[in-house]
């Protein structure tokens, strides 16, 4: 397998002038993060695939490419000779595979089909049925607008139903008020409240969330795909983000208090209903969105030709934070950084690093199958 790595020797010039002989029209963030050395003895490795032919005319994601991009960093980050032992080594054929990805950006900034095509296509070629895939996101809406189809041959489809979608036996609570909305599964359920959870002007709040039956019922691994987006509530929808928020009710509490400096998010993903089943994040950054997310804005949005993977989300999200700075800065744009407080809290927690001077980031290219 051969594998690029930052060189301390060589320097971030000599690296700056290997990248000026790739194909034009990488994103500044991307260049930038090629140019920065590894530095040694890191905790956390991040692998990545870039391909400028993995976006074609009009943004068209070229599915082939992309196919070849994703068994790469499988194989890579697993160690495994080929595709199909990469997967065996995550999941079994008896296993219920989840497929979680992040819509709400729809075909601008979403989680591309063409990537989740790929990752269905080596799970079954590990052995698990297409019939125990899940691909699923909060929004059925979102995820049809996202260009994914419903009864497809190589997975199911499932958004969350806002009534029927929740299991009341798994329950995330925390000190954090929340208004119930239409959609949070205890929407105008008065009965038993207390008075102090009724505002005088009808409101009803809650200091619980309830997840997913999806995640609670019906899969036993998950592989995380989020997209490379920023987020006005979260300063970016990465891997912690997409594994939690999106997978419960009541959720707007945790939002506000990210966007106010707190760190509940990274105590909700340490629960084993997430934390135990999620064996890969799978970042599309194909596609980057620095400005107007997690919804689609066109207008903020850029090429960047790349995916990244490791078993560690909070690195992943380490990196997708400084790309998204790096063009947010370039464009005159606020940080976002203050939002994230979660991602040091995660790495608190144990479940990841989140210093990006303790992560490797590796390239791999199709020599990563052998």
């Amino acid at each position: 397998m051969n594998v690029e790595v930052g060189d301390h020797s060589t320097g971030v010039l000599g690296q700056i002038e290997k990248i000026h002989k790739m194909k034009a029209g990488l994103s500044f963030a991307l260049l930038l993060a090629l140019a920065l050395p590894a530095v040694a003895q890191e905790r956390s490795r991040v692998y990545y695939a870039m391909d400028a032919n993995a976006i074609g005319p009009a943004r068209s994601v070229q599915a082939r490419v992309v196919r070849r991009m994703v068994d790469s960093l499988i194989c890579s980050v697993t160690g495994a000779h080929s595709v199909a032992q990469a997967w065996s080594s995550l999941v079994s054929p008896e296993d219920k595979v989840g497929i979680k990805v992040s819509a709400a950006g729809r075909s601008v900034s979403g989680t591309n089909p063409e990537v989740v095509d790929a990752i269905a296509d080596g799970l079954i070629e590990a052995g698990v049925p297409a019939r125990n895939i899940i691909v699923w996101d909060k929004s059925i809406e979102d995820l049809l607008a996202a260009g994914f189809k419903k009864n497809g041959a190589r997975y199911a489809l499932e958004g969350i139903d806002p009534k029927t979608g929740y299991d009341p036996k798994s329950q995330v609570s925390a000190p954090v008020l929340g208004k119930l909305i239409w959609g949070d599964s205890k929407f105008g359920e008065r009965t038993g409240h207390r008075f102090a959870d009724l505002l005088a002007s009808g409101d009803q709040l809650s200091s619980q969330s309830f997840f997913a039956k999806v995640l609670t019922t019906k899969v036993t691994k998950v592989i995380n795909v989020p997209s490379l987006v920023d987020s006005y509530l979260t300063g970016i929808n990465g891997g912690i983000v997409n594994m939690t928020l999106s997978n419960i009710d009541n959720w707007r509490r945790f939002a506000k208090a990210a966007s106010e400096g707190g760190s509940y998010i990274a105590e909700i993903y340490v629960d084993p209903m997430i934390r135990e089943k999620v064996v890969l994040t799978l970042l599309d950054a194909l596609i980057l969105q620095y400005a107007g997310g997690p919804f689609a804005d066109p207008n903020f949005s850029i090429v960047n030709y790349a995916l990244f993977a490791s078993k560690d989300a909070v690195a992943v999200d380490a990196i997708a934070l400084r790309l998204i700075e790096e063009v947010r800065k370039a464009n005159k744009l606020p940080s976002v950084k203050p939002m994230t407080a979660y991602l040091e809290a995660a790495t608190q927690l144990g479940l990841g690093e989140s210093a990006e001077w303790r992560i490797q980031t590796v390239r791999v290219g199709v020599e990563g199958i052998r």
